[in-house]
């Protein structure tokens, strides 16, 4: 009996360890305590010789679009349980019962010969007519020039933001427009028997003139050797605001289904660099950050912004015609807080004609934006300015981006309608030869920024990785394998705006003897804004950290966190840090006194969630945290580190407001500010 007693203990000890070994397994196995990614096995350790090599042939793990021991972005569904119940049909864009009454001939076949002189026609469609003339009552057209005001010399500030109409001059069944006319209103009345005149019909027409300077590029690009010119590709980017990867795919199937089908490179890991638009795009095409830019070009909100050094500048001096276009006036990249620019920033700007159609026409308003100038939607404009550009010059070479903000910026909902005309859109490219001869970028400054979908983890990851598709074309492709490799590659890597703008420096600095030489073509990299950024001509290094990628540590993606309780008195300090540097940012204002006067002191109703950052160093710990204030109910979010030795608090990067103001701000004109103001008179 002693004998099996002293047996029976270690066989109770040995049950009582695998019984202890199965609930933590089943604890983990059921999701508690594990960071928030989209595949829910245990994070591999690397080893040190693992964490050094830099190996393209590493295969991508399941569940993620970024893989590697400095950054590891999860793939989430599209459709993902927690955000369900904000995902909703689209309704239709309807801007008129029936199509426009006028339409514009465009002189394609001619400018494709290189004959500039011919002339666009206005016409009134006879077989839309009867719908907008009952009775066949008689009726009048006229049109009227739009134009760019001259800036005036004492007072320059409201050169991009004023337009003049020339006189409306009467035309029957179409009339020849002048060779400067760029921009048309047309109008068109009946007449009443009693004299009285009603105006059934307005419209505007975009077209794309040849100009004089523009002339004088093409003449000069002729007589350069043209064989060096067809080694050199047009650049078109197409832009939709706040449309993150996941909504793409989620509102834009048909879209998205054509570009994987017909070959366009998605690159998965492209993670945005700041908050909002304006320093994203200038990202892209100037090379610096928010903060380069305020020292070199933009010292005051008030400057103009025409001496920035953008790329089409540098595409213009080797002969490409450049063009920029934008819909919604009152919120565009260059516009909203800023005074834009003293003088047209490329060949062809389409603001004149966005700010006179927005004034003079019939609008049609959807989440609190413009989404139909006249009978036509405002996207259906932007879009037919971006083919007509693509047409008039694809035998010439030419720069062009153009950015839309309406489907988007308020609703990710939106897009959706507009799904089956950007997949007819690319179709058209193809058709009329965009794409023989053109880098197209398709792609978005990130997902939306406030909102109940921002709200969740999904909408987290959502506002910091926009989408961007890139088409190359096929003779490109031919001529240099290794670069379509590189592209192919870089799918999965971690990328930015960055490299975009050193892809688009690549394309700037081929010429008859680099076009031969890949390496050539990738050779220089880094731009002020990020040093270790890269053409994505070259591949972009295996095990790449947001830092490399020029990517604040709030914005940035790579790195995982896990759920943490509310109560805990660390994170309840982070929390009250947080309020601290709001009210702060606030105090630090030139104007502080009155902008105490005008905002409320803020307070913390309540911590709404915080995460904590899975294998933390042990020097310090990190924090993504969601607080609500009052009065107003705002919702910030910030990346806090906390130091373990002294027990201080430091923030990374800024300070994100994720639920709309709207109004609650509009004492004040501060762009930083107003994210944090809840006015007094509110």
């Amino acid at each position: 009996m002693v004998g099996l007693g002293s047996q029976t203990k270690p066989c109770l000890r040995v049950i009582a360890i695998i019984a202890c070994i199965t609930l933590v397994s089943m604890f983990y196995l059921l999701g508690f305590g594990q960071p928030m990614q989209a595949n829910p096995s245990t994070l591999p350790v690397f080893s040190n010789e693992q964490e050094k090599k830099e190996n393209s042939s590493v295969p991508l793990k399941e569940g993620y679009l970024v893989w590697s021991p400095s950054c590891q972005i999860p793939d989430m569904d599209p459709h993902h349980e927690s955000i369900r119940k904000f995902l909703k049909s689209a309704e239709s864009i309807v801007c008129s019962k029936f199509g426009p009454l006028t339409y514009i001939n465009t002189p394609t076949a001619a400018h494709a010969e290189n004959n500039w002189t011919a002339p666009y026609v206005l016409k009134v469609d006879p077989g839309m007519v009867h719908y907008y003339v009952p009775n066949k009552q008689r009726y009048s057209c006229c049109y009227a020039d739009i134009t760019r005001a001259i800036p005036n010399v004492k007072d320059n500030k409201m050169a991009d933001s004023t337009y003049n109409i020339n006189k409306c001059v009467d035309f029957e069944e179409e009339v020849i427009l002048k060779p400067g006319s760029e921009f048309v209103l047309v109008r068109c009345n009946i007449h009443k028997k009693d004299s009285k005149v009603k105006e059934i019909y307005s419209n505007m027409h975009a077209t794309v003139p040849a100009k004089p300077q523009v002339l004088a590029k093409l003449a000069k690009t002729q007589q350069k050797n043209n064989s060096q010119d067809r080694n050199k590709p047009s650049v078109l980017f197409i832009g939709l605001d706040s449309i993150s990867r996941l909504n793409l795919i989620r509102t834009m199937p048909q879209t998205v289904s054509h570009l994987h089908r017909n070959g366009w490179i998605e690159l998965r890991g492209y993670n945005k660099v700041a908050d909002n638009t304006f320093p994203n795009l200038m990202a892209i095409i100037t090379g610096l950050s928010l903060d380069q830019v305020k020292k070199t070009c933009w010292p005051t909100r008030d400057t103009e912004l025409d001496d920035c050094p953008y790329i089409w500048y540098e595409f213009s001096k080797q002969g490409y015609v450049t063009a920029f276009g934008e819909d919604i006036t009152k919120m565009s990249t260059f516009n909203y807080q800023k005074t834009g620019f003293i003088n047209p920033p490329t060949d062809y700007y389409l603001r004149p004609f966005i700010l006179a159609a927005e004034k003079e026409l019939q609008s049609k308003m959807r989440d609190q934006l413009n989404i139909c100038l006249g009978p036509t939607s405002t996207t259906e404009h932007l879009l037919r300015y971006a083919t007509d550009i693509a047409s008039t010059f694809r035998h010439s070479l030419y720069f062009a981006l153009l950015w839309i903000n309406n489907l988007s910026h308020n609703n990710h909902n939106t897009p959706a309608a507009m799904d089956f005309r950007f997949m007819q859109f690319f179709n058209e490219l193809a058709e009329i030869g965009t794409l023989n001869n053109t880098f197209v970028i398709f792609l978005s400054d990130h997902g939306m920024r406030f909102g109940r979908i921002r709200e969740t983890f999904i909408g987290w990851l959502e506002e910091r990785l926009p989408f961007i598709y890139v088409w190359i074309p096929l003779w490109y492709r031919q001529q240099h394998p290794e670069i379509e490799k590189n592209l192919v590659t870089n799918r999965d890597r971690l990328t930015s705006p960055y490299d975009i703008h050193m892809t688009l420096r690549d394309i700037l600095r081929q010429n008859r003897e680099s076009v031969e030489n890949t390496k050539d073509l990738s050779s220089i990299n880094g731009s002020a804004g990020c040093p270790k950024c890269t053409s994505l001509f070259g591949e972009v290094p295996y095990d790449r950290s947001c830092g490399d990628a020029g990517i604040n540590p709030h914005w940035c993606t790579c790195n995982q966190y896990q759920t943490l309780s509310t109560t805990g008195d660390t994170v309840q300090s982070v929390a009250k840090f947080v309020l601290s540097e709001i009210q702060s940012q606030l105090l630090k204002t030139v104007n502080r006194t009155q902008i105490l006067k005008k905002c409320s002191d803020l307070r913390l109703n309540r911590l709404v969630n915080v995460r904590g950052r899975v294998h933390d160093q042990s020097e310090h710990k990190e924090y993504v945290v969601m607080i609500e204030t009052l009065p107003g109910g705002a919702l910030f979010e910030a990346t806090v580190r906390q130091f373990i030795k002294n027990n201080t608090f430091q923030m990374l990067g800024i300070v994100s407001r994720i639920n709309a103001y709207w109004s609650q701000s509009i004492c004040i004109n501060d762009p930083v500010l107003k994210m944090y103001c809840y006015c007094v008179s509110s």
